[in-house]
């Protein structure tokens, strides 16, 4: 239990370092996959992303029951997809970003639902972004993934 918490504290860190660097950098994207336009060096999107990804794979897959764990995979893989085509504006990868990143947010948001019950703070992030519309698709995924990792760090506690 100790080494999942572990895992997933350094995968919430990992993100949070990356998205505030960002942001107190250059203000708040309209999505996190936009950072990867707006920073210099390219590969600190994709690292930070798989990275994230890869500690909280097995620590997902581990504390979710038997009949959900497709979903947890769905989510992890989708990461790691959107991770490998970071340029969504590219012709080339920018469907298996798209795609990968719808199949995350419904991925995470039934997780959530199934595992957790109301998703409190991706509800609050969806809210923060309707008052904030020109970053509405950021504070969603915000609240998506801090959710994930709020439920994620409450069950191994």
């Amino acid at each position: 239990m100790i080494t999942g918490l572990i895992c997933v504290t350094a995968s919430c860190v990992i993100m949070s370092l990356y998205l505030t660097a960002y942001i107190l950098n250059l203000g708040v994207p309209s999505s996190i996959s936009e950072t990867y336009y707006k920073t210099e060096k390219k590969w600190l999107f994709p690292v930070c992303t798989a990275i994230a990804g890869l500690l909280a794979l097995v620590p997902l897959i581990d504390i979710t029951p038997d009949n959900y764990k497709f979903v947890a995979f769905f989510i992890v893989a989708s990461i790691l997809f959107v991770a490998a085509a970071p340029a969504f504006r590219e012709e080339l990868t920018d469907k298996v970003h798209s795609g990968a990143a719808i199949v995350l947010g419904l991925s995470a948001l039934t997780w959530l639902i199934l595992t957790s019950g109301v998703p409190y703070i991706a509800i609050l992030g969806t809210l923060i972004g309707l008052a904030d519309r020109r970053h509405f698709l950021f504070w969603l995924e915000v609240g998506l993934l801090y959710n994930l990792y709020a439920s994620l760090i409450l069950i191994f506690s």
